[in-house]
């Protein structure tokens, strides 16, 4: 049973992460949108980039505190993220279907190669 939760730890400690990622880098992206005045349709592009690293983040701490497993681990890792920014979207009430298998299949890419990254770190 300890194995067990700790697995669920590093699952939540890597989203905690991820979030924290996701939530430097959004500012970031509007800085730059803000400085070279780019035009708003440029914004679904950055936010879709900042949920990429988010989900890279948190594949990369997921694969770096297993130590094995990187692809599977970091998948895990992604896939609670979309969860919980799923979930926050609903209840903000801002839950729309356009781009969900865009967003899903770039949490997947960015969380599996996070996932064996970390794994990969020497």
């Amino acid at each position: 049973m300890p194995a067990k939760r700790r697995g669920i730890r590093v699952y939540i400690l890597s989203t905690i992460v991820g979030v924290i990622a996701g939530g430097l880098t959004l500012p970031l992206f509007s800085l730059v949108i803000r400085l070279l005045q780019l035009p708003v349709v440029v914004g679904d592009n950055f936010a879709l980039t900042a949920f990429g690293v988010a989900c890279l983040a948190a594949g990369f701490t997921a694969g770096r505190l297993r130590s094995r497993g990187g692809f599977i681990s970091g998948v895990k890792a992604a896939l609670l993220l979309v969860l919980l920014v799923f979930v926050a979207t609903f209840v903000l009430g801002g839950l729309s279907g356009d781009y969900f298998v865009g967003r899903l299949i770039t949490a997947l890419i960015c969380g599996s190669v996070g996932g064996v990254l970390g794994v990969n770190k020497r």
